[in-house]
């Protein structure tokens, strides 16, 4: 009987140390969680910001295809950015390469062009997408006109017979620790 009750008592329950290190194995456990919840948070909120910089990207481009034919100065839209874009430099039709507050748009736009750009800055400002303004930022639109010589235009290929137009959408953001740079090219007419 003596050597039962023995027993019994060596086996009750477990030691401090034993709960100390289970509880230190479980702390382990859950930093090692909270860092993957932290990184997931992280990744998604950049999915995010590379997702809306698509997506308003792809915006630009429908802007400009839906009101191609609008007159301006008795030549069509993209014709007339052709016509009125810087003649050295990037040559783009309209950049952005702040992070802006965003213009409020008016009705007070001289044409659909400055309308245009109007809404493209308030697009691609801090209220629809994140800025680091120690990051570098650029937004930009330029048109291209291609043809084989007449008529006159900036680039030149022989192997076509109409003229050709075509955008470049290029918005560059900080997505996490990196920069990014998304490109669209689309032919316009």
């Amino acid at each position: 009987m003596l050597g039962q009750l023995n027993k019994k008592n060596s086996e009750k329950g477990m030691s401090l140390i034993e709960a100390l290190v289970s509880t230190a194995i479980i702390s382990i456990g859950f930093i090692a969680i909270f860092q993957m919840v932290s990184y997931s948070i992280q990744s998604i909120d950049v999915s995010n910001e590379r997702t809306k910089t698509t997506y308003l990207t792809g915006m630009v481009a429908e802007d400009l295809l839906a009101d191609k034919f609008a007159d301006i100065s008795g030549k069509r839209l993209y014709e007339h950015m052709v016509d009125i874009r810087p003649t050295s430099g990037d040559k783009n039709s309209w950049s952005m390469d702040t992070c802006s507050e965003g213009t409020v748009l008016s009705s007070s736009a001289a044409n659909v062009l400055d309308e245009k750009k109007n809404k493209w800055d308030k697009r691609f400002s801090k209220q629809r997408i994140k800025c680091d303004d120690n990051a570098p930022t650029l937004k930009s639109f330029k048109i291209f006109d291609i043809c084989s010589s007449d008529p006159p235009c900036h680039y030149k290929n022989g192997d076509i017979h109409d003229k050709l137009y075509f955008g470049k959408m290029q918005v560059t953001i900080k997505a996490g620790d990196r920069v990014k740079t998304k490109f669209l090219y689309f032919q316009i007419h």
